[in-house]
């Protein structure tokens, strides 16, 4: 019997327009109604459902969740945080440094940002962030960093695909200290702590509701999903995921584009 579903949002849950469809809310509804629990798996900040501009509704569709690929993880009222070491931190700022076109994002607890040039007014608004806690990672502390982004161009306006020098050099720089995703289809680089992931998180919800393996699904369409796609019986990829995500899950189902979550949650309403 399945206890708890984890979808990851953009690409998965989400469609092209950043919205949960209408077919989706209403299966993901029933499924609320069979007392499945339904939590988050997503590389976004905690804040994501106001940031996106959930309903109410749609916010109390969710039994907490997985954040910056698994450097958050909330369930109930109970939550756990994992920050980068310090140390990794500034390596990868220097490394940075080398490519003066790179923006470099980093979160930090609390909702605080720093970033590694100017963010225009536009995009930060874009990104939700207030002027008073956007900085500069020059005069920002390094500790407490829970993700780091790198990127070329505006993230919310037009990404450019990472160089493979660059992805070599921060994958060598990162090293075992820390997670490394190459995301986006190889436009954006996300960085988390040694030994966090979307499936560490979900591991730790399931663990905190004593719930087994086989009792829980997961949602997914990126290469940060891989770990928690291939490591779940019950593992959907997206019909809009790359080949090699398809490859390490146990189902597809359609597109986001296409109620590809409401097919998929059909079958555990019936």
């Amino acid at each position: 019997m399945i206890k708890a579903i984890f979808f990851d949002l953009d690409g998965t849950l989400l469609d092209s327009n950043k919205r949960i469809s209408k077919s989706s809310v209403e299966y993901l509804n029933k499924c609320k109604e069979k007392n499945i629990k339904l939590f988050i798996a997503t590389a976004r900040l905690p804040d994501c459902t106001d940031r996106l501009n959930f309903s109410d509704e749609e916010k109390e569709l969710f039994d907490g969740g997985v954040f910056c690929n698994g450097a958050v993880v909330i369930v109930g009222d109970k939550s756990f945080c994992h920050c980068i070491d310090h140390n990794v931190v500034s390596s990868i700022i220097n490394a940075v440094k080398k490519y003066p076109d790179l923006f470099l994002a980093v979160q930090k607890k609390g909702n605080v940002h720093a970033f590694n040039k100017p963010l225009p007014d536009d995009e930060r608004t874009l990104w939700g962030i207030s002027k008073e806690n956007c900085f500069s990672t020059e005069n920002c502390s390094i500790v407490d960093v829970i993700k780091i982004m790198i990127f070329d161009g505006g993230y919310y306006t037009e990404l450019k695909k990472l160089s493979d020098e660059v992805i070599n050099n921060v994958s060598k720089t990162c090293g075992k200290d820390a997670g490394f995703y190459l995301t986006d289809e190889g436009k954006v680089i996300q960085i988390s702590g040694c030994g966090i992931s979307k499936y560490q998180g979900v591991e730790e919800i399931r663990k905190t509701l004593m719930y087994d393996k086989s009792e829980c699904v997961v949602f997914g369409d990126d290469y940060n999903d891989v770990e928690m796609l291939s490591n779940y019986e019950n593992s959907y990829a997206m019909g809009n995921s790359p080949k090699e995500i398809k490859n390490v899950s146990a189902y597809i189902t359609d597109d986001n584009d296409s109620d590809g979550i409401a097919n998929a949650l059909k079958r555990f309403v019936k």
